[in-house]
């Protein structure tokens, strides 16, 4: 009796083991492999949107105050995955009496079927998760993001 649970638990755990690897391999796989995402080129108008939006938006900020915001800074990447459009760009910021640069940038928007471009805040210096791990692969942002 006393090698019975010992042995059990030890199976459970195997089997419990080894379904989390397949589900992780799975969605690993899943993310990778997102169908329908795509780099677009960018109109030269895209870069004036998003950067009335940033300003909109940073307007709107309780810890920033007399922002100066130009831009965008660099290239502005726009792609689509499924019907949700992305596009990430920086820009050259300065407020609260102090020049910030692209710090924490890129910018992150987002556009769904029917909405115009809503800014979703910076990335904090980190693509990961400012779009999809696959529109990013393909931009050569990242090569891969940690799950």
């Amino acid at each position: 009796m006393r090698f019975r649970a010992p042995l059990t638990l030890a199976l459970v755990l195997a089997v419990v083991l080894a379904g989390v690897s397949s589900v992780a391999s799975a969605v690993n796989f899943g993310a990778k492999a997102k169908p329908g995402c795509k780099a677009l080129a960018a109109p030269a108008s895209l870069g004036k949107t998003l950067l009335v939006l940033h300003r909109e938006y940073e307007l709107h900020r309780p810890d920033v105050h007399n922002p100066t915001i130009t831009g965008p800074v660099g290239r502005v990447h726009l792609g689509i995955c499924g019907d949700r459009r992305y596009a990430l760009a920086s820009f050259d910021a300065r407020y609260n009496g102090f020049y910030f640069g692209a710090e924490d940038q890129p910018e992150r928007f987002v556009a769904v079927p029917g909405k115009g471009w809503r800014d979703i805040g910076n990335t904090g210096g980190d693509p990961c998760g400012s779009a999809p791990t696959a529109l990013l692969e393909v931009w050569k942002i990242v090569r891969a993001c940690p799950d």
